[in-house]
């Protein structure tokens, strides 16, 4: 038997009242599966994003604090004035007191400001511990770099091009 026709025999041997009384259920049941199924889950998604971005906004607002209270300061003391020495001396020095002046291959100007490296099995960690603090005594940044696996673990050969930084 189809039920919906079964359905219809039963609600049609139902008294008028009672009729009345099922379809409100009926309409009510379908309300609170609608709000629980599909509503309430959105309202809840809706929550949780609205808590994440607040605590997205707190954070940034807590590292535009930070970058406030540190950035001008590192803005405006700018890189370390250049002494006077060629790129070639200071790259020479800087590389034979970090450690990587036996890995330094070729050290050469490249351009008005600027000086061509490389460096052969040298340790990736000292490397770029030696990159930073170039660029932070020194203020040169790398404009172009390669890195290729030298075969020993933790060692690469790097092709390097260094310029003062501001120019």
């Amino acid at each position: 038997m189809n039920p919906a026709v079964f359905v219809r025999e039963w609600l049609d041997k139902l008294a008028p009242r009672e009729r009345v009384l099922v379809l409100a259920a009926a309409i009510f049941a379908c309300c609170a599966l609608v709000y629980a199924l599909g509503l309430q889950p959105l309202y809840a998604a809706r929550g949780r994003a609205a808590a994440q971005v607040e605590e997205r906004r707190s954070l940034l607002s807590d590292i535009e604090q930070v970058a406030r209270r540190f950035g001008p300061q590192a803005a405006a003391a700018g890189p370390v004035a250049a002494t006077g020495e060629s790129l070639v001396v200071v790259i020479d020095r800087s590389t034979r007191e970090r450690g990587l002046g036996a890995y330094l291959k070729r050290n050469q100007p490249e351009g008005a400001g600027g000086v061509r490296l490389r460096l052969e099995n040298a340790p990736f960690d000292e490397l770029t511990a030696w990159l930073a603090d170039v660029q932070a005594r020194h203020g040169l940044s790398a404009v172009s770099a390669s890195f290729d696996p030298s075969g020993e673990p933790g060692r690469v050969n790097s092709n390097l091009v260094l310029e003062r930084i501001g120019r």
